[in-house]
């Protein structure tokens, strides 16, 4: 059920650009326990809106979303499924994301990643926050602020405990927004509306632009392109190397030096010409998906086209190899 909650804006927040959309988008990332919905609960105003609880397994099974007026503008907060724990398949959570992108008006005004200030910054938590990154690329740090929860831990300033951690110090710096720290036992208003005035200083940076469906689309088909030609340049490297085994083979039976290198060049040939192909059947693949679930298609038939060529290929060479080599013979009988 939608909850509705108005919060005091600063004469700071009022202040808008002709070109600011009357209504703000938040979607809420992060690990299991990092305190998601806990956090959504505290910007909405109303603690039961997002279901919140200490298991260790996600809570939270499908994105959320509710909304909250202020100042006649509409905030909607997204919260999304838990990504570090074995409960919630991480392809299954990466459709839940790409679905409620889709049904999101007009796109994302802010990602606020969140994390939950702890003694140590845990392997799961670095795995999930790289997993975000890559999946919605180079323009999420543009529209990102982390939120660090349970600022009731926090027994030192927060720039002296990120001092401590180099990497999370990196996760910060990559992240336009910067960061800030909720205490979400704390029902202060403050530092609600201390958070929407970072968020409006970030959407006026970003020009008020959005991030949007389809530069989600656009880091799928690099990704896709980037796995492919990887598999298509491994690919080529194993014709390369079967190649490589046909020539060696075959230099005994070289009676100059022209004959071997006639033999090596086409042998070089089978690993150049399976790895363009791999990445030409890659692009055309790009250019082709709709969905991930064609990518995955497409990016197999792909990688099995390679393989293909580059046994064709590499069987052609040595079938030639072999019949050159045995008119060689005959002709010294």
């Amino acid at each position: 059920m939608e909850r509705k909650k108005s919060v005091p804006l600063t004469d700071k927040m009022r202040k808008r650009s002709i070109d600011e959309p009357p209504y703000i988008n938040i979607m809420l990332l992060g690990s299991t326990g990092s305190g998601k919905s806990a956090s959504g609960n505290t910007i909405i105003g109303v603690r039961e809106t997002f279901k919140e609880d200490l298991s260790p397994e996600s809570v939270t099974r499908t994105c959320e979303s509710a909304q909250t007026e202020l100042d006649g503008q509409t905030i909607t907060v997204i919260d999304t499924v838990g990504l570090s724990d074995t409960s919630v398949n991480i392809t299954d959570a990466q459709t839940q994301i790409e679905k409620i992108l889709h049904s999101t008006r007009d796109g994302v005004d802010v990602f606020l990643l969140v994390i939950k200030l702890s003694e140590t910054f845990k392997d799961e938590v670095i795995a999930a926050v790289k997993w975000i990154q890559k999946i919605f690329g180079a323009k999420f740090s543009n529209h990102t602020i982390v939120l660090f929860t349970h600022g009731d831990l926090l027994h030192e300033p927060i720039e002296d405990y990120l001092g401590e951690c180099e990497t999370l110090r990196s996760v910060v710096d990559q992240c336009s927004g910067g960061f800030h720290v909720f205490n979400n036992k704390n029902e202060d208003r403050s530092q609600v509306t201390e958070l929407l005035e970072k968020i409006e200083s970030l959407r006026r940076k970003n020009a008020y632009k959005r991030y949007t469906e389809q530069d989600y689309k656009q880091t799928q088909r690099a990704l896709l392109l980037k796995i492919c030609a990887a598999a298509a340049a491994a690919a080529g490297g194993l014709a390369v190397v079967a190649a490589a085994g046909v020539v060696a083979s075959m230099m005994g039976t070289a009676s100059t030096a022209e004959q071997a290198a006639v033999i090596g060049a086409a042998g070089g040939a089978t690993g150049g010409l399976a790895s363009t192909m791999g990445v030409g059947v890659a692009a055309a693949g790009v250019a082709m998906m709709r969905t991930a679930e064609q990518s995955s298609v497409i990016g197999a038939a792909g990688g099995l086209a390679v393989a293909v060529l580059a046994v064709a290929v590499g069987a052609g060479v040595y079938f030639l190899a072999r019949k050159y080599s045995s008119k060689e013979k005959d002709k010294s009988n």
